[in-house]
């Protein structure tokens, strides 16, 4: 399973936040720390569904060892803040990018979300 690292940090006065350099504009903030790392795999998962539905390539997560080379990576590290690896929530159904689409398209046609088809075929085949 794919895993991004994000920079979890706090400035004074504002939220606990996590934000990733591969990835700019997901983020996830709370009041507390362990609320944004809760948050921060949910925030994932919907940026990285939304690229898929706008058709777009997924971004490869670098290494740590990569983003030492990114000046805003150097800069929150040394600042003080931390890097985290957080993955999206599980896709249960073990499926592609090109298999997921074709959920969603599926999906789509029938006016459903992806979990809204997934429940309606699964109850129709037990009923």
């Amino acid at each position: 399973m794919t895993a991004y690292i994000g920079i979890l940090e706090k400035e004074p006065g504002t939220l606990w936040g996590i934000w990733f350099p591969d990835l700019p504009g997901c983020i996830a903030a709370s009041e507390t720390a362990d609320e944004t790392v809760s948050q921060a795999g949910e925030a994932l998962g919907q940026w990285l569904a939304i690229a898929r539905e706008d058709g777009e390539t997924l971004p490869a997560p670098r290494t740590i060892e990569a983003l030492r080379g990114d000046a805003d990576f150097r800069e929150a590290l040394a600042a003080g803040h931390v890097a985290i690896l957080i993955r999206p929530p599980v896709d249960e159904l073990d499926l592609d990018d090109g298999q997921l689409r074709a959920v969603d398209e599926a999906a789509e046609r029938r006016g459903l979300s992806r979990r809204g088809l997934v429940r309606e075929l699964v109850l129709s085949q037990i009923a």
